[in-house]
């Protein structure tokens, strides 16, 4: 079955490369019809006129047999530059032989003895006087040829009958001098046997001159045509060979930039790269075109794929700490701009709505975000924790949502670092782990600064947050290495920001809108009221 399914899966792979670069095809394409069609525009119209003309073996003297027909030999005499002269001086054409040579194309008709004759001009009237000038200048030269060689013939038989008149003359003068009877006889039959051979000479010169005047070099069977439309340039045909080329070279380059492109191709490519399994794919937001915008799409859109997406991480997240100990969570990318921060808050809201203690805690205090989508203030947080002006119940603030803390960064400081990596940080996520369900840790990037690696052995577990559309091969896998070189552990990765277009393109597991309440949210729900009893009193106090 898996062998029989393998080619499924590459037509459809390579459909959902047609398709999400349907543009880039589109475009290559336009432009090659667009070109090919303005160049076409741009043309002289050419009209063609076309003859034919039949080819007849050339007149000979009696009993000389006529020599075979070479119609190739004769369709390189209509090209040649003797009729060519002869069109030029005929027709009175200023053109030069070579010029007048260009335009003219002269085939043999297949199994017959026709030669067509195509002129092409730009003026339909030329076209057609001089397809007709080259037949007729053909047939004029051919006719040239067969009386200059009937004058040779003719020249021949006349020195012949010269002297067959000479020896009769002188056979006269011999029998009229001599006085035997038996001499007399056989000088006349001599004599008669010339004059009988003259006779024969005489007839053969009068068929030769005969044959001068006779028309039997060759026949026009079709005058040139006055063509009534233009043969080139084709729109149509010049269009329909651009719209083959143009979607041959956008296909080529479609798969050339697929091949080039080395971002992320899917949930397989991701977990091949960060060495843990995908637990989510998030849709992009619908309208989310500003990464600057921030919104809680688990508040804002709870029944739209990328709420449920989010919840599908929370219910993977279940099932992965149900062995063991599994509270404090980082959330970090390789670069900036891949969601984490986003991810961050709507996991934390989604395992709040779920009946979770959760306390989502900003540790990124270079550029911190994760306040804003909350909407609080960023005034005390984990730095002012960190260097002594302020504790932990104090900078921890309450959103509008059940069950759930924000602890924001905090002013920047300048060595963030160096209070990561401090004791006091350690006791703060000894405190918060011994308070909450859940402790969500939004961190750096991994490639950009050292932070998250100082954070991320401290915690359970690490979620590698990437981008559908900007993250690559390399930036994800090299994250990782980063990781597990501190000791981290990374225990999935979640596509971010996954296009409709891109969804149908891998194999991704991608959501709709369900209107319906999930039984499995009531239940956990229940299981996160009996399970908030469990936690130590004095944590739960510091959480209310």
């Amino acid at each position: 079955m898996e062998a029989g399914s393998a080619p499924r899966t590459d037509l459809r792979e390579y459909i959902g490369v047609l398709r999400f670069r349907k543009w880039t095809i589109g475009i290559i394409t336009a432009i090659v019809v667009g070109s090919a069609l303005g160049f076409s525009l741009r043309q002289t119209p050419i009209y063609v006129s076309q003859t034919r003309v039949l080819v007849r073996p050339p007149a000979t003297a009696v009993g000389v047999a006529a020599p075979p027909i070479n119609l190739e030999t004769e369709r390189a005499l209509v090209d040649s530059a003797a009729v060519a002269s002869l069109v030029r001086e005929d027709m009175n054409v200023p053109q030069s032989v070579d010029a007048l040579l260009a335009p003219l194309a002269v085939s043999v008709e297949t199994n017959t003895e026709i030669l067509s004759l195509k002129y092409s001009d730009p003026d339909p009237l030329r076209a057609q006087r001089l397809a007709q000038g080259f037949a007729v200048a053909y047939i004029q030269f051919r006719k040239q040829q067969t009386q200059a060689q009937l004058r040779v013939q003719s020249a021949t038989i006349l020195g012949q009958i010269d002297v067959v008149q000479t020896r009769i003359a002188s056979l006269q003068r011999k029998m009229d001098a001599a006085t035997d009877t038996e001499l007399q006889n056989s000088l006349s039959a001599q004599r008669d046997s010339n004059i009988a051979r003259m006779g024969i000479l005489q007839q053969q010169l009068d068929t030769l001159r005969s044959l001068a005047t006779a028309q039997g070099d060759g026949e026009i069977v079709e005058s040139a045509t006055l063509p009534s439309s233009p043969s080139s340039p084709s729109y149509v045909r010049n269009g329909v060979l651009a719209l083959v080329v143009g979607l041959s070279l956008g296909i080529g380059m479609a798969f050339l930039r697929e091949r080039l492109d080395d971002r992320l191709r899917g949930r397989e490519d991701l977990e091949e790269q960060i060495g843990a399994p995908a637990l989510a794919t998030v849709p992009k937001v619908a309208g989310w075109r500003r990464k600057t915008r921030v919104e809680l799409v688990t508040l804002s859109a709870p029944r739209s794929s990328p709420a449920e997406a989010y919840r599908t991480l929370r219910t993977n997240l279940h099932f992965i700490g149900r062995g063991g100990d599994f509270k404090v969570l980082t959330v970090t990318s390789a670069t900036s701009g891949e969601g984490k921060t986003a991810t961050a808050a709507n996991l934390a809201v989604a395992l709040a709505q779920a009946g979770k203690k959760v306390i989502v805690v900003s540790c990124d205090l270079r550029k911190p975000r994760l306040h804003r989508f909350f909407g609080m203030e960023n005034e005390t947080g984990v730095s002012s924790i960190l260097v002594g002006d302020t504790d932990a119940n104090e900078a921890i603030q309450r959103p509008r949502i059940p069950s759930l803390r924000v602890l924001a960064s905090g002013p920047t400081p300048p060595n963030p670092a160096e209070l990561l990596a401090s004791e006091r940080f350690d006791e703060l996520l000894a405190m918060l782990r011994g308070s909450v369900d859940f402790v969500v840790v939004d961190t750096a990037p991994v490639l950009a600064v050292t932070d998250t690696l100082v954070i991320a052995p401290k915690t359970d577990g690490v979620l590698i947050v990437t981008d559908a559309g900007t993250t690559t091969r390399g930036a994800a896998a090299h994250a990782r290495e980063q990781l597990e070189q501190v000791g981290a552990n990374v225990v999935g990765g979640i596509l971010n920001n996954l296009r409709r277009s891109r969804a149908s393109y891998y194999p991704y597991y991608y959501y709709e809108s369900y209107p319906y309440r999930r039984r499995e949210d009531d239940e956990t729900k229940g299981r996160g009221r009996r399970s908030s009893s469990r936690n130590d009193p004095s944590a739960a106090q510091a959480w209310e």
